[in-house]
């Protein structure tokens, strides 16, 4: 895909709060990458070496319940992010993620983003605002589903 489309077509995903020089550099940073259906694109309990943004698709994410199958949490949709723990410093995947459907993502690795943010101050805030706001999203989409697992009564 050249550039310039590539270029326009992530922008859209990125925050209208974010500086369009901050969301350039951004995208600069970033790989286009495709997972085919089923594919597992970060592993629980692994190193988490990446930070993605999805484009097109979804993404399952899992969590391994002791004694049984892998249970999916949430489904992260486009302009969703996944793989947050490549920011902090042991960056361990807390969940599994698997693309539901082909899926396609702007994947920003670890080292390189995180030279980035050191060298840069504007695209280090704009990036933990981004994410902590993607954090929060998912924070409250998770009480929800508390609230409905527990509305009949029922406490853990």
């Amino acid at each position: 895909m050249p550039r310039d489309s590539r270029e326009s077509a992530t922008v859209g995903w990125l925050p209208s709060s974010m500086a369009p020089a901050v969301a350039a550099r951004l995208v600069e940073l970033g790989e286009s990458r495709s997972f085919p259906a089923g594919t597992v694109v970060i592993r629980e309990g692994g190193p988490c070496d990446s930070l993605g943004l999805i484009t097109r698709g979804r993404i399952a994410l899992r969590m391994q319940v002791p004694g049984g199958a892998d249970r999916t949490l949430i489904t992260a949709d486009e302009g969703d992010l996944y793989g947050w723990s490549a920011l902090l410093s042991d960056a361990t995947a807390t969940a599994s993620g698997v693309a539901v459907v082909d899926t396609q993502a702007l994947v920003f690795e670890r080292g390189r983003l995180l030279d980035a943010m050191a060298a840069d101050c504007a695209l280090a805030s704009a990036i933990q605002a981004w994410v902590l706001a993607a954090v929060a999203r998912r924070l409250q989409a998770t009480r929800l589903q508390l609230l409905d697992l527990y509305r009949s009564g029922l406490e853990p």
